[in-house]
C-alpha cells in the first residue's frame, strides 16, 4: 500500500512556520532530503535518517519544530545570525 508520508526514513521532522521560511534538511549520509520554501501557516514533514543538518532561511518565521513527535526546544536553533539558523538534530 502507498504510504502517505514522504520518504522511508527512520526519523521524522515536522516544521511549523508562522511566516514563509526556506529550509534545507540533510540526513546522516549528507543527502538533502528536503529543500524549499514552506508557506506561512503550513506544516512540512520530512523523513530521513538522523542526525539531520538543518538550515533555516528565516529563523524568525519558524514557529515550532518536532523531532520524532517530540517538541524541540527553540534554544536549539540558536541565536539568529542574519536570521539564518544552522543546527543539527538530535
Amino acid at each position: 500500500s502507498a504510504a502517505a508520508s514522504v520518504g522511508t526514513g527512520a526519523n521524522e521532522l515536522e516544521l511549523k512556520v508562522a511566516s514563509d521560511s526556506w529550509f534545507s534538511v540533510r540526513q546522516k549520509d549528507g543527502k538533502e532530503v528536503f529543500s524549499g520554501l514552506v508557506k506561512a501557516g503550513s506544516v512540512q514533514r520530512v523523513a530521513g535518517d538522523a542526525p539531520f543538518k538543518i538550515t533555516v532561511g528565516n529563523r524568525a518565521g519558524l514557529d515550532s519544530l518536532t523531532f520524532d513527535g517530540k517538541p524541540v526546544d527553540s534554544a536549539k536553533f540558536g541565536p539568529a545570525k542574519g536570521n539564518v539558523a544552522r543546527f543539527s538534530l538530535p
